[in-house]
């Protein structure tokens, strides 16, 4: 699902005056016992009785729903939308002896079962990809992230970048760009939820794997061979870079899908060139940058995340930071001095922290010191108002524990792991009701924490 576009108010010096934030939400549906369910579309078709307005839609999988909040200037707006909207799903859900499992992958053995698809793409998709991997597409969910492209930038009635020549809007949409890949690693290690995939314990960050894929993850995911549309990209140094490699991402994928049908209009089934990417990073066709690579989590991680995210973003934005890609930036990155900021290359990026991130997470010390200088850059932007979003975030940091780790140690106590890294189907199902049960109160706890923010925003 796509946000729907927002305008932002500029002055003559400021790309953005006032920011705006948009989230999406993917959500695993199970039963009582604890079961993936595939009663998904079912289930939107009676929350949408019961609340005609509230933002749900299905998803590619039976087993899963998705809702989002339209793009806010302050940061608790979607966030109190995003958290009400869930938890109506949750309520209608029980009605219908349903649970929410909202973690990155379902920790059990599962079947894929893709919804109706009345303009055939998933059949084309999946001739493209091969059954097996495609099936992977109904498997895992998560959370993305919309940020407002600077004013200018982006045309609305084409739906897509303009080219625009010596302009400092220009020089900022790239910094952002490029500052998202390179904190990709950090958002997905802050955000892994998935460890256990179809019964087996497989990595910190199984998502990842089993939805990128790739040489630079070792592992045949979904995007394997289609890194071009579905993998993190390297850092662009222009904008005609950024535009060319839109091209060429539309000119592959063109190619494969008329090598399997050579009638198909490319034009009519993407209403934008823009909808031919499924990369961790992207430019979306409604005038946002999107950041799609994170597993979904509680709601006060992806939260304290977002707050980090649009955070930096604002900061960027606003002050035309320069982000440099420099080797520099292994060592002293998010380190910002007179406008400039240096990240690391995107190869060390890549090839390197994106694979600690996934299959090591808060074990290995070079991602892990990397996190903490990204944090203590966004938490000294970040509104003290917003602050106690960041105490989950904080903490975690602290004890070097995500919730993977979590979700992994409780299943060592309770015994469910064998020495071949398996859980049994009966333990899957525990695993699920025991995390559903916590996310449901990380809900509640934290709408309280952002009712609190909103209030005395309305003081100031």
């Amino acid at each position: 699902m796509d946000m729907i576009n927002t305008t932002e108010k500029q002055d003559e010096k400021k790309p953005l005056k006032r920011s705006m934030t948009g989230l999406e939400t993917e959500l695993h549906v199970i039963d009582i016992e604890g079961n993936l369910s595939y009663a998904g579309f079912d289930l939107i078709t009676t929350i949408k009785k019961k609340y005609p307005g509230l933002n749900v839609v299905k998803e590619c999988g039976l087993n899963m729903i998705e809702t989002g909040c339209y793009p806010h200037m302050n940061a608790y707006n979607p966030a109190i939308e995003m958290m009400g909207t869930i938890e109506k799903i949750i309520e209608v859900a029980k009605e219908n002896k349903l649970l929410i499992y909202p973690f990155g992958t379902y920790p059990g053995k599962t079947e894929s079962r893709f919804t109706s698809d009345p303009n055939g793409t998933y059949k084309i998709q999946e001739k493209i990809f091969g059954a097996e991997k495609f099936s992977l597409a109904t498997k895992a969910v998560g959370f993305h992230h919309h940020y407002a492209l600077p004013k200018g930038v982006f045309d609305y009635e084409k739906k897509n970048l303009r080219l625009l020549i010596d302009s400092k809007l220009k020089r900022s949409l790239l910094n952002c760009y490029n500052f998202e890949i390179a904190i990709d690693p950090i958002l997905t290690l802050l955000t892994q939820s998935s460890p256990f995939f179809e019964g087996k314990l497989l990595a910190k960050d199984s998502r990842m794997l089993i939805y990128r894929g790739g040489k630079k993850l070792a592992y045949p995911g979904l995007y394997s061979n289609f890194q071009q549309v579905g993998a993190l990209p390297p850092y662009k140094q222009t904008e005609t870079d950024l535009m060319r490699s839109i091209k060429r991402r539309k000119y592959r994928w063109s190619k494969a899908v008329k090598k399997i049908d050579k009638n198909v209009n490319i034009n009519q089934m993407y209403a934008s060139e823009l909808d031919i990417s499924w990369n961790p990073v992207k430019i979306n066709k409604h005038g946002t940058l999107e950041q799609r690579g994170m597993d979904m989590n509680y709601i006060s991680i992806v939260l304290g995340v977002s707050v980090l995210l649009k955070s930096c973003l604002k900061k960027i934005q606003r002050d035309f930071v320069e982000v440099i890609p420099s080797d520099i930036g292994i060592k002293d990155s998010f380190k910002l001095q007179n406008g400039i900021m240096y990240i690391p290359p995107h190869i060390f990026v890549r090839e390197q922290l994106q694979k600690k991130s996934a299959y090591r997470g808060f074990d290995d010390d070079i991602l892990y010191d990397y996190t903490k200088r990204f944090y203590r850059f966004a938490k000294s932007l970040t509104p003290d108002i917003y602050k106690p979003l960041l105490k989950n975030i904080e903490n975690m940091i602290r004890e070097r524990k995500s919730v993977s780790d979590n979700i992994v140690a409780f299943a060592r106590r309770e015994e469910m792991i064998n020495d071949k890294g398996e859980i049994s189907q009966k333990d899957a199902q525990v695993i699920a009701l025991h995390f559903s049960k916590k996310f449901e109160c990380d809900l509640k706890e934290t709408k309280k924490i952002v009712e609190k923010i909103k209030i005395k925003h309305a003081g100031l």
